[in-house]
């Protein structure tokens, strides 16, 4: 028995030894910050400091897509934690709530299903952004000679960037320190005279003026320039917006010098012409604006005349309001038999065209009832807030919103 004692005891010792070699290592890990809630990189490559001061020295790295942890907060900035531990601190700005990263890789896939309008390059870096606006977060760079797909084309107005809704619920205001009672006096105040009687043409003085009556000259609203964005695919899969000046269809000179300074929103390639020489010559179907829009006010179809060794036009309808996309109908053999598109008529109902296309010919076949195509990119999809934080409180109605409009205002007088 003497000899298991020994040998328990001399257990206990070897254990409460190894216990306090592992305590000291234990006890310099700082404790992990709880994670308050996720977020995913914004921008292709985003580098977060280890402090929130200038001069602050790189912590990590990141790409887009790359998913973060928010553990801190002060002001417009986060403080996060990545995946391999790295913490640092970045704008909001660059980060993406769930629902937003949801909304990104939901239009990759609805892009990746979408009929091609054309493709379009580049001849300097440009920048594809999450929202059609400068100041969105940069997903990636296409390079200059590199082709992408158009998808659509939308009407933005330039204004500052929306940020994405905070990731965080907002920060508690601080409460007002109450107030201590004011001591009652002892001696009571004395009373208050009458107040002076109106005048006796009171209401001939209260009857306002023609002046006041008239409406105050207001001064003219600020015009809000809108800029037209295009939403391409890459060959990657990536979708994005871009502005749509910066892109130039990929159409040869000899046709795209026929566009007489309007924009070419979507062509396609419809079929071949043979020359003498036994060259095949496409033919091509574009479409295009006059004015800044999203869709086309006019169709054209170029085919190659033989005689004059050049390009002509063989179809040509304007003064059009006409939506895209434009879907073209290929037969077993991939020629073109065909092409649709949605557009309003001179009533103001909006039908389905569908037109017919033999020996590169074209024939307005039938029309059917159709409905505007939706939008490819709405503020409250993109940035919208998480379900699971609470909605902004609304905003009250102000003092100046209970005056009449008839009462003019300091800031809203006329100028002499």
């Amino acid at each position: 028995m003497s000899g298991n004692t020994q040998s328990r005891r001399l257990i206990a010792l070897l254990l409460a030894a190894s216990a306090a070699l592992f305590m000291p290592s234990c006890a310099d890990q700082p404790d992990r910050e709880p994670t308050l809630a996720e977020a995913f990189v914004a921008p292709a490559t985003l580098q977060i400091r280890a402090e929130l001061v200038s001069g602050a020295p790189l912590a990590a790295t990141l790409k887009h897509g790359d998913r973060v942890e928010i553990i801190g907060r002060r002001r417009r900035f986060y403080k996060i934690r990545t995946a391999s531990g790295a913490i640092g601190w970045t704008d909001s700005v660059q980060l993406l709530s769930t629902r937003g990263m949801d909304h990104l890789r939901e239009l990759s896939s609805q892009t990746g299903q979408a009929p091609s309008q054309g493709q379009a390059t580049v001849f300097d870096i440009l920048n594809v952004h999450t929202a059609p606006n400068r100041q969105a977060p940069t997903i990636f760079q296409i390079q200059p000679g590199a082709k992408v797909d158009v998808i659509a084309h939308e009407l933005a107005p330039r204004v500052p960037y929306n940020p994405p809704a905070p990731l965080l619920p907002a920060l508690e205001s601080v409460k007002a320190v109450k107030k201590k009672p004011k001591k009652v006096p002892e001696t009571p105040p004395p009373p208050r005279p009458d107040p002076p009687s109106p005048p006796q043409d009171w209401i001939r003085l209260s009857a306002p003026s023609a002046a006041v009556l008239s409406k105050p000259a207001m001064p003219p609203a600020k015009r809000v320039v809108e800029e037209m964005w295009t939403l391409v695919r890459a060959r990657d899969g990536k979708s994005g917006w871009v502005l749509a000046r910066m892109l130039f269809m990929s159409l040869p000179d000899e046709v795209a010098q026929y566009a007489e300074r309007a924009r070419i929103l979507a062509y396609f390639h419809v079929g071949d012409t043979t020359g003498k020489s036994g060259t095949a010559h496409p033919a091509w179907l574009w479409a295009t604006s006059s004015r800044p829009r999203e869709g086309f006010d006019s169709l054209r179809l170029f085919t190659w005349n033989t005689r004059r060794n050049r390009y002509e036009t063989a179809y040509i309808e304007r003064n059009l309001t006409g939506f895209m996309p434009i879907i073209i109908e290929r037969g077993a053999s991939g020629a073109a038999t065909g092409f649709s598109a949605v557009v309003q008529e001179k009533d103001g109902s909006l039908q389905t065209r569908v037109y017919t296309l033999n020996n590169l010919r074209v024939r307005l076949s039938s029309r059917r009832p159709a409905t505007v195509p939706k939008r490819w990119f709405t503020q409250s999809q993109a940035d919208g807030p998480d379900s699971n934080l609470p909605a902004p409180a609304q905003s009250k109605t102000g003092w100046r919103d209970k005056i009449p409009s008839w009462v003019p205002l300091i800031g809203n007088r006329p100028s002499r």
